[in-house]
């Protein structure tokens, strides 16, 4: 019986340390960046398999650069983050 209270225990605790927000902590655009675009757009900015982002304000508005974060374009899927951390890494492109 204790050994079952131990696996349980020891199982919610490691389920605890798996959950997204336990994880992530305060995002920003720059964290938003290095977790869900820098394996595509480099971490220079200067792209991979994917198009340089640098100097994204001389290109796009934010309005325009927000819905390409969101939606995706060319081979770029859409949907690849939730809605609040489009917002942060657009708004920390359009810085760089």
């Amino acid at each position: 019986m204790n050994r079952l209270w131990a696996i349980t225990a020891l199982s919610l605790l490691f389920l605890a340390g798996c959950s997204d927000s336990a994880s992530k902590g305060p995002m920003d655009g720059e964290s938003v960046y290095k977790e869900s675009c820098i394996a595509c757009h480099g971490t220079d900015l200067k792209g991979a398999i994917g198009p340089p982002v640098l100097d994204m304000k001389s290109k796009y508005s934010e309005e325009e650069l927000l819905k390409i974060v969101s939606e995706g374009v060319g081979e770029m899927p859409g949907e690849l983050i939730p809605k609040e951390e489009a917002q942060l890494v657009t708004k920390w492109l359009m810085e760089k």
